[in-house]
């Protein structure tokens, strides 16, 4: 008899959607999608224009749908019971589900995680691994327990960093591989044989949401962190100057030494602009003005009054 599996998501989510497509290559039985609240599907992965979500491609298989509040309430619990799921299969859902709905699957609650547990546990692995510097990043299919991606793993997969990753890229190669883990996963449930090890104890990280202040811009920095920040998600760093929020789209390191004050203006060209940082000097050409106008970086320190030689701080 084929699996019964319920699936968990978030439908603004790419990782969620092309996990869920490749559940429906399955010879799986889907007896329904569990999306989170319009207010809490924030994500570092946004679905891709070109990609249906989740939830559309449910409900075109006629697949029944939720979006639950709670899903840990006893009513919601209630309706999970009825679907009489063999399996769960998580994949970008971020609420954390507690033992009375875990122990409805008959095999097993099953979460993916873009992580190399037991590092990087908890919310934007993906993000915190390139801010952090990894070279090695990947994918853990593990079981969910009452803890925060601390159950056991079933499937593990690495995945070299580049220097030049934002989130984007490196979760694309990272979905271009863990998505056959769907199909292995199925496989092993209709056989029972679903393998399983423990986490190390005491071992691993955790981290948890971002912050406006995880994207904040300092001149003292080193240009290499600077140039890092704005590689990993760009359009979402940002510095303060003259007193509106500029985001920036790109960065490239220009020189790794500099012997003048940080935030220092060192150069206007047509579009691209330098400015000195605690150690170096890095330019950028695309930046955004408060989230609503696009220039250039250049353009942008003309239409101030800025000339090479100025400071951009305060």
């Amino acid at each position: 008899m084929a699996v019964r599996v319920v699936f968990f998501g978030n439908s603004l989510s790419t990782f969620s959607a092309r996990h869920f497509a490749a559940l429906l290559d399955q010879p799986c039985k889907l007896v329904g999608v569990v999306d989170v609240p319009a207010a809490k599907r924030n994500t570092t992965n946004p679905l891709a224009a070109d990609l249906l979500n989740f939830v559309e491609q449910a409900r075109q298989w006629g697949i029944p749908s939720y979006q639950p509040a709670n899903p840990n309430a006893p009513a919601f619990v209630t309706k999970l019971v009825d679907l009489k799921p063999d399996l769960f299969l998580a994949a970008g859902y971020p609420i954390i589900l507690k033992k009375e709905i875990l122990t409805l699957p008959e095999l097993v609650p099953v979460n993916f995680h873009a992580s190399l547990l037991p590092d990087y546990r908890g919310k934007h692995p993906v993000f915190w691994a390139l801010r952090n510097g990894e070279k090695w990043s990947g994918l853990t299919v593990h079981v969910m327990d009452s803890g925060i991606d601390t159950g056991d793993i079933i499937y593990q997969l690495k995945i070299r960093t580049r220097q030049d990753d934002s989130v984007g890229t490196l979760y694309q190669r990272i979905m271009d591989q863990s998505v056959d883990l769907v199909g292995k996963l199925i496989a092993d449930a209709e056989h029972n044989s679903i393998p399983r090890r423990p986490q190390p104890k005491d071992a691993g990280s955790y981290f948890s949401s971002t912050t406006e202040e995880d994207f904040r811009i300092h001149w003292t920095w080193f240009a290499e962190k600077i140039e890092r920040f704005i590689t990993v998600t760009p359009g979402k760093c940002f510095a303060e100057i003259a007193g509106q929020k500029v985001y920036f789209f790109n960065a490239e390191i220009e020189d790794r030494v500099s012997t003048s004050a940080p935030g220092t203006l060192m150069n206007v060209r047509e579009k691209r602009a330098a400015v000195a940082t605690g150690s170096g000097i890095i330019s950028s050409s695309v930046v955004e003005i408060g989230c609503e106008e696009t220039d250039s970086f250049a353009g942008f320190c003309r239409s101030k009054g800025f000339h090479a030689g100025d400071s951009l701080i305060g």
